[in-house]
């Protein structure tokens, strides 16, 4: 039943032989988002200059939008989250997230000339939203339902699908926000299927109100959306072939069938259409049969807040972020950040104290879950508030194991400060003391060892590395730090290594210490173990920006590789080096065709990439 490629759904080679040289619309389709909110504020001073009112287009347009986002919000909260089975790909959220919103938008323009042109439409007196509203309904069901049938099943015709609706169909496994990305043309096609339900109405009794099409539009955005939840609801009154809610109202199997098999399940939110037409297809969805219990959780890595780009992070307020470069705020002091992360942090500690995120499946067996206490910056800066920090800890130790029985547990960057907890030694020794944990087996670890082991042989594997004389490290005194520094002067015993910092910890006659960031460019591979703020290494590359590169010998630096291991990794602006390269590193690489080791709905941690964890 969920063989998206079967013989009766795939179109055939007699159908499609008249179509390869239609190019589609849709392959390499990039959309500029850098003037949405230009865009949006258009109608404003569009209904300004024509003298029609404002608030109706904004007060349906905003309700749309509000809506979609809770949606998705409640849908990842609620669905998604735990189902490691269902990844969403990079792609399918970079193109979504650009797209997702161009229809209400386009709506919104649709709305100035029907304003325009028939004011009774939408500003008719209040006393008939009762009977407009039935007679939405009703035209709804007689004429949009059909309609939409048969307009589905052209824009499947081999030649509309490649130019238009292919774009919808990229999208396998589906998002609630899917249903509204479109292809541009494509929306006309809608707005011409779906406006009937209110036009159809008005130019037959010539009064309707604008809060019934506010309504309807909100209203069907959010069915529309339910049938692309990936969730099971077969409730005997949708299922059972003797029940009318069969034929009258669709479930999200229902749909989710249409996008596996292409050619079938072309209603809207009737399925009667097919039925009565010979395309109904039953599916269901199995990849939740298959998940682990939802109680089991074997491992969880103890993360923390590192500012506000990972709020802005967090899928449940924005889903389409989980992936692309992390944000910054260059235009805010640090200062201010954290005083605004240290207030949120105080408001979650008063709700609940952590923040769970979704869990992964680790070699077919065994679950991990990342969950962060509501500890920001300010509280691993304050001495103060270490104790708080481990206290929290501790405390979430304890919770884990008294919901899940979970005894395996890893700590974040901050976390394992050696000034806040001597790099987890003293959360050990807490739990040990600790009365109820002491004798449940519980197990810290830091993950240094793997991460110190990755970032060395990366380095080591360099090729012409064993040529290099001379590497520049930031975060050296860290643990992974000093243990990459031990190890490369062991094996490589005439590298020269200098460190950036103020404070020397490591005893070699081949380490150096220096407190000027610009020694950078002074040394061929430079590596970055420790965030340090952008604007540090704009102020001392900014010297020798846009320098010479024409040839090596030429250039007044000898950088031009900059390894990063920090976390979150932030790409360094090198606008003017066009012979230095900076990359991230100590990632692991998930990719299904060479690891199916981990599995979960995004990719943990910060890879900025698809198939990237920390």
């Amino acid at each position: 039943a969920n063989n998206a490629y079967n013989s009766k759904t795939r179109p055939s080679k007699e159908e499609t032989k008249h179509i390869k040289a239609v190019t589609a619309t849709h392959s390499d389709h990039v959309r500029n988002t850098s003037y949405d909110l230009l865009w949006f504020l258009g109608p404003a001073i569009i209904c300004h200059a024509l003298g029609t009112p404002i608030y109706a287009i904004y007060a349906i347009g905003i309700a749309r939008i509000i809506s979609t986002r809770l949606t998705l919000t409640l849908h990842y909260m609620g669905v998604d989250k735990d189902n490691y089975l269902n990844k969403i790909p990079q792609s399918q959220l970079e193109r979504e997230g650009d797209d997702y919103l161009v229809g209400t938008v386009l709506h919104m323009y649709a709305q100035i000339p029907l304003q325009v042109l028939f004011p009774a439409m939408f500003f008719s007196d209040p006393s008939v939203i009762g009977v407009s509203a039935w007679r939405c309904f009703w035209a709804h069901v007689f004429i949009v339902e059909p309609l939409y049938y048969f307009a589905h099943r052209w824009l499947h015709k081999p030649e509309v699908m490649k130019r238009m609706h292919g774009f919808h169909h990229l999208s396998i496994s589906t998002l609630p926000s899917t249903s509204l990305v479109q292809n541009f043309e494509e929306h006309f096609v809608y707005i011409a299927v779906f406006g009937p339900a209110f036009m159809a109405p008005f130019l037959t009794c010539w009064e309707m109100h604008w809060t019934i099409i506010g309504a309807y539009l909100v209203l069907f955005d959010l069915i529309n959306a339910y049938g692309h939840m990936n969730i099971k609801y077969r409730h005997p009154i949708f299922t059972s072939k003797y029940s009318p809610f069969q034929y009258l109202f669709y479930t999200p199997e229902f749909h989710l069938g249409h996008h596996a098999f292409f050619r079938a399940n072309y209603a809207l939110f009737m399925p009667i259409w097919d039925h009565m037409c010979g395309t109904w297809r039953k599916y269901k969805k199995t990849d939740t049969d298959r998940l682990l219990p939802a109680k089991q959780q074997d491992f969880v890595f103890i993360g923390h807040n590192a500012g506000l780009a990972h709020f802005m992070k967090c899928p449940e307020w924005n889903v389409y972020a989980a992936y692309g470069p992390f944000p910054t705020f260059k235009w805010l002091p640090y200062t201010v950040e954290f005083l605004f992360c240290n207030m949120i942090g105080a408001c979650l500690r008063l709700v609940d104290g952590v923040y769970t995120c979704s869990r992964y499946m680790i070699n077919e067996k065994l679950i991990g879950r990342v969950i962060c206490i509501s500890r920001t910056p300010i509280d691993y800066i304050n001495p103060k508030r270490y104790l708080l920090v481990n206290k929290d800890i501790v405390k979430l130790i304890k919770s884990q194991y008294n919901a899940h029985g979970t005894t395996c547990f890893g700590l974040g960057n901050l976390n394992k400060m050696k000034q806040v907890n001597d790099g987890g030694q003293l959360i050990s020794d807490m739990v040990k003391a600790d009365p109820y944990l002491k004798d449940k087996g519980i197990r810290v670890w830091t993950g240094d060892t793997m991460t110190a082991a990755s970032v060395y042989h990366q380095l080591i594997d360099l090729p012409g590395f064993d040529k290099v004389d001379s590497i520049f490290f930031v975060g050296a005194n860290g643990k992974i730090g000093n243990a990459v520094c031990k190890q490369l002067l062991v094996t490589k015993p005439d590298l020269k290594i200098t460190i950036y910092s103020l404070s020397h910890t490591l005893d070699h006659p081949n380490v150096t210490y220096t407190s000027d960031l610009a020694d950078i460019l002074n040394h061929k591979v430079a590596v970055l173990g420790k965030s340090l703020a952008r604007r540090k290494y704009s102020k001392a590359l900014a010297p020798f920006r846009g320098a010479s590169s024409r040839k090596e010998e030429l250039t007044p630096y000898k950088c031009r590789l900059i390894l990063d291991y920090t976390v979150p990794y932030v790409p360094i602006d090198l606008s003017g080096f066009k012979n230095i390269e900076h990359h991230q590193i100590a990632v692991l690489d998930t990719s299904p065709s060479t690891s199916n080791f981990l599995k979960g709905h995004f990719d943990t941690a910060f890879g900025l990439e698809q198939h990237q964890i920390y």
